[in-house]
């Protein structure tokens, strides 16, 4: 687990990788969001992304896993203290957000944000 080894110094493979293909899939943002593509220059923001990694690694190598608990247990839960606009992890960000869009990263190796839809 990841949670052994906090502080994250870097972005795990693994993290980079679900962000940037899963999370599109399961979280879009509202109208009262924001998400920036140069999330891994925001270590609050990598340490929370990397719990939720965690538990989804966790709950898709489990043979009963509860994709309904995943979603409100971890994603309802910790998505608003990331996107929300005045207290989440980029509210004081000057990368430059993207506001009302889908979740877009900064593909792995790439320094560009995408501005592709997923």
């Amino acid at each position: 687990m990841l949670s052994e080894r906090l502080p994250l110094t870097s972005v795990p493979e693994s993290v980079a990788a679900f962000v940037d293909d899963v999370l599109p899939t399961l979280s879009s943002l509202g109208r009262r969001t924001v998400w920036c593509a140069q999330w891994r220059e925001h270590p609050d923001a990598v340490t929370r992304l990397a719990a939720i990694a965690d538990v989804w690694g966790e709950m898709t190598g489990a043979e009963n896993a509860d994709l309904h608990t995943f979603l409100r247990d971890v994603l309802d839960h910790h998505m608003p203290r990331l996107v929300d606009p005045e207290s989440g992890a980029f509210a004081m960000c000057s990368h430059g957000h993207q506001t009302s869009e889908p979740i877009t990263t900064v593909k792995r190796g790439q320094g560009a944000p995408s501005t592709a839809p997923r």
